[in-house]
C-alpha cells in the first residue's frame, strides 16, 4: 500500500540535515581533527536519528507539539549525545572543550528541531491540503473507520461522505452529520464531483468497478491498520487471519526467530547480571524470601507454564476474581510492592528471569504477553476471540506491551489484542528486533508500564 502521508519522509531528511550541519560546524569551531569531526557525524546522525525514531518523532498519525514531546524530543538529543561523549573524553585533549561542544551542539540542535516542528504543526494543521475520503458502506465498519479518521487530524484527511449500500444500514446514519448517498448509480460522478482522492472500502459492492485508477482503494480493515497500528476484529478477519496463518507458516522464519530469540535472552542476561544480582540481594535481605518465584502463565496454544520473575512484593496470596478486574492488580504503588523496587517494576528489571524461559522454548524475547493463568481464563470470558493471540509464541515484550503498555482492564484487553492480533499478521525478524529496541528504550525512561 502506499503511504498515507510524505510527512515522515521529510522531518527525517529536515532532522538528518540539522544533525550534521550542527556537528559539522561546532566540531570544526573547536578545532576537531577531521577524521574526528567525520566520526561526530557520523555517531550524532545513526544514534540521533535511531533515538528519535525510538521515542516516537515520526509517527506522523499522533504528531503534535505538546510539553511532553518538547521534554521526549531534549532528552533524545541528550542521549543522541552520550556515545561521542564517551569518544571525546577518551580521545580528545582539552575536556573543557569537549564540554562546550557537547554543551553548544545539544542546544542547538534542540532549537533547530524544536523550531522545525513549530513551522512543521503550522503547515500540517493550517496549510496542508485535506485528503478527501468516501467510504463505500454505512455499516458498523464505516463508521468505525469515520470514527479513527476524525480522531487523527495530523494525517489531514476529511470524510466527504458515506455510499449507503444497503437500506438496512439506515439506522447507522440517521444521526450521523457527514453525507450520505443513497442509490447511487454514477459513483465516478460523485468521486468527480467530490475531488476525492482516497475509497475505503467498508462493505462489497459491484460500484467499486467504477472507481477511477488514479483513486486510492482500500478494504476497511486494511485501512484501519495502517491509521492505527491495531488490528480490526471481527468474525471475517479474524477468519482472513486464521487462513493466513495457517497457509504461510515458515520454517526459515522460525528458525531465524529461535535463533534471535537465544541470541537477545542471553546479552539481556549479561547486560542485566549487576542490576538483577543486586535487586536480588536487596529482596533477600528485606523478608529473607526466594528472590526468584514463580507463576504460572499461559504460553502458545493455551499451555501452562511456570514463569519465572524477579520477586518485587512483599509475600501475599492476592488472587483476581471474576468481575473485579482493575489496574490494582498491577499497580506500581501498591503497597504490596517493596518500596525500592517500585522503579524495577515500572522499569521492568522484574522480568529479566524470563530469559530463562526464551532459552527453554516457552516464550520468545516478542510476542503477545504471557499473561496470568486466572486472568486468562477471565479475559476468555469476557473479551471476544482472546484465544487468537495464543496461536503464536507469547513473548517477553511485544507490539501491545509498546504501544499500550501494561493493562489489565477488559476494555484495554480489547485494545491489547487488536494490536497483538497485528503483530501476529505482520510479524518479522526486523520488526521483531525494532520492537525490542523500542522495548528498551522505553524501560531505560522507566516509561515502559
Amino acid at each position: 500500500m502506499k503511504s498515507l502521508s510524505k510527512s515522515t519522509t521529510y522531518m527525517f531528511l529536515f532532522d538528518l540535515i540539522i544533525l550534521c550541519c550542527s556537528t559539522l560546524i561546532w566540531a570544526n569551531f573547536f578545532g576537531y581533527t577531521y577524521k574526528a569531526i567525520l566520526l561526530l557525524c557520523f555517531m550524532i546522525i545513526v544514534i540521533g536519528l535511531t533515538v528519535l525514531y525510538m521515542k516516537g518523532n515520526y509517527k506522523i498519525r499522533e504528531f503534535n507539539i505538546t510539553i511532553k514531546n518538547t521534554y521526549l524530543l531534549f532528552e533524545g538529543i541528550v542521549m543522541t549525545h552520550v556515545l561521542p561523549a564517551l569518544y571525546l573524553l577518551v580521545f580528545a585533549a582539552s575536556i573543557t572543550c569537549t564540554l562546550k561542544f557537547l554543551a553548544v551542539n545539544t542546544i542547538t540542535i534542540f532549537i533547530l528541531l524544536r523550531l522545525y516542528r513549530a513551522c512543521f504543526h503550522l503547515y500540517l494543521f493550517k496549510i496542508k491540503k485535506e485528503k478527501n475520503i468516501l467510504i463505500i458502506g454505512a455499516d458498523e465498519r464505516a463508521m468505525v473507520i469515520s470514527d479513527e479518521i476524525q480522531a487523527k487530524r495530523a494525517l489531514r484527511m476529511r470524510i466527504s461522505g458515506f455510499v449507503q449500500v444497503n437500506n438496512s444500514d439506515e439506522d447507522l446514519i440517521t444521526d450521523n452529520a457527514l453525507p450520505v448517498f443513497r442509490n447511487i448509480d454514477n459513483l465516478k460522478l460523485i468521486i468527480e464531483e467530490r475531488n476525492i482522492d482516497i475509497v475505503v472500502v467498508a462493505q462489497a459492492t459491484e460500484l467499486i468497478v467504477t472507481i477511477p485508477r488514479d483513486v486510492e482503494i482500500y478494504k476497511m480493515p486494511d485501512f484501519y491498520e495502517k491509521i492505527t497500528g491495531k488490528f480490526y476484529i471481527d468474525e471475517k478477519t479474524i477468519t482472513e487471519l486464521y487462513y493466513q496463518y495457517t497457509t504461510r507458516r515458515s520454517i526459515v522464519y522460525d528458525f531465524c526467530k529461535r535463533t534471535y530469540d537465544i541470541i537477545a535472552a542471553l546479552i539481556i542476561l549479561i547486560v542485566t547480571l549487576p542490576i538483577t544480582g543486586i535487586t536480588a540481594l536487596r529482596v533477600w535481605l528485606t523478608d529473607l524470601g526466594n528472590p526468584i518465584y514463580t507463576q504460572p502463565r499461559i504460553g502458545m496454544d493455551g499451555k501452562v507454564f511456570k514463569c519465572y520473575k524477579l520477586r518485587t512484593m512483599y509475600a501475599n496470596d492476592y488472587v483476581p476474581k471474576a468481575g473485579k478486574i482493575n489496574e490494582d492488580t498491577a499497580e506500581i504503588n501498591d503497597d504490596r510492592v517493596i518500596p525500592f523496587c517500585r522503579f524495577v517494576r515500572k522499569a521492568r528489571f522484574d522480568e529479566i528471569p524470563q530469559m530463562i524461559n526464551i532459552l527453554k522454548g516457552q516464550i520468545s524475547i516478542v510476542g503477545p504477553r504471557a499473561e496470568w493463568e486466572n486472568l486468562v481464563n477471565i479475559y476468555k470470558k469476557e473479551v471476544p476471540y482472546y484465544s487468537c493471540r495464543m496461536w503464536v509464541k507469547t513473548g517477553w515484550t511485544g507490539w501491545a506491551q509498546i504501544n499500550q503498555g501494561h493493562c489489565v482492564s477488559s476494555e484495554d484487553i480489547t485494545e491489547k489484542l487488536q494490536y497483538d492480533l497485528y503483530y501476529l499478521k505482520n510479524r518479522n525478524i526486523l520488526w521483531e528486533i525494532f520492537i525490542l529496541i523500542k522495548a528498551v528504550f522505553l524501560a531505560l525512561g522507566g516509561r515502559h508500564e
